[in-house]
């Protein structure tokens, strides 16, 4: 993952280290804050048609932007890069906390933070997407020898993402260390390093079993550093491949609908864990390691949906009363 770089003006790279150093964001985080500050650079390089290239920008060219800029790169990304409002308040968000921190560690005379007076962007809250129970069966074992070379271990992978709820990141970054099979869990470490332990049903705990078997099968010696999953060359998987993996799973099971993604695993295993297991709010929290109860209060929502469709369905809901003569 491409996250410092030369192609980066100093200032950017001197803020993804502090993200890294002193926030502890994860790498996944710290390269959608880069990626979207770059944008924003660019926007301004072209705006104000400077005549330098963005990796050259300099204390002096960031502190000058003002206010009106950023409210005309909002103005670009809705209406000519047609991104959503979630999409824009990223962006925003990004923008506000690098110059947070370049006023807060240098020196900037009389220059005002443009950012301080920004209005907010109001986002569209949506439910995500998700995959019925019954779709998420066709994914189950989806992949064999015919289709793949790995079938073992991505069917490994599509199953823990469909029963743990897992983030693409999380499930990347587990080691060998990290499983327990006798006692059945995994220590996941999650958004702002924070862990939490998950507990493995037995179709996963099998699945994990026969991968195990296949990864580990030349093996004499078993590194515990190493990484539960590994590529066609032996080291950590990427985001990417996750990606592709997810992506070869919904084409085979002919799962076409657009939208669908590798983390739509991770709502359609919280979905049906609140619908199917009927799980408190708080406990659903905890399993998908959000950080407050807002984040998971959504779930509640797409099973209000068909409490809604339910009543709607009653048949005497068209039927009409007739006053007898």
């Amino acid at each position: 993952m491409i996250v410092f770089d030369n192609e980066n003006p100093v200032l950017l790279n001197n803020f993804l280290d502090y993200l890294v150093n002193i926030k502890h964001y994860s790498m996944t985080t710290i390269s959608e804050y880069r990626i979207d500050l770059l944008v924003f650079f660019r926007f301004i390089k072209g705006y104000n048609e400077l005549q330098l290239e963005v990796k050259d920008f300099t204390f002096f060219v960031f502190a000058n932007v003002k206010e009106s800029d950023i409210l005309a790169f909002l103005v670009y990304l809705n209406y000519t890069r047609n991104c959503s409002a979630s999409t824009r308040k990223r962006k925003i968000s990004a923008i506000k906390s690098f110059y947070k921190w370049l006023f807060a560690f240098n020196t900037v005379g009389s220059l005002k933070n443009p950012t301080d007076s920004l209005p907010s962007i109001q986002n569209i809250k949506r439910l995500p997407k998700h995959l019925s129970l019954e779709k998420a069966k066709k994914l189950i074992n989806v992949f064999n020898y015919k289709n793949s070379k790995f079938a073992i271990r991505n069917n490994t992978i599509i199953i823990i993402l469909l029963n743990c709820g897992l983030r693409a990141s999380e499930l990347i970054n587990i080691n060998i260390s990290d499983l327990n099979l006798l006692n059945g869990y995994i220590r996941i470490v999650g958004k702002g390093r924070k862990e939490r332990i998950c507990w493995l049903n037995s179709t996963t705990k099998q699945q994990l079993k026969s991968y195990l078997d296949i990864r580990n099968k030349n093996k004499t010696i078993i590194d515990t550093s190493e990484p539960l999953f590994l590529s066609y060359r032996n080291g950590r998987l990427n985001l990417r491949t996750v990606e592709t993996i997810v992506e070869n799973a919904y084409n085979l099971a002919g799962i076409k609908e657009i939208g669908y993604t590798t983390h739509t695993l991770r709502h359609t295993a919280a979905t049906i864990i609140y619908q199917y297991v009927k799980s408190d709010v708080l406990l659903l929290k905890e399993i998908l390691g959000h950080s407050t109860v807002k984040s998971t209060e959504i779930y509640t929502h797409i099973y209000d949906e068909k409490i809604k469709e339910a009543f709607n369905s009653n048949p005497l809901g068209n039927y009409i009363y007739r006053k007898s003569a």
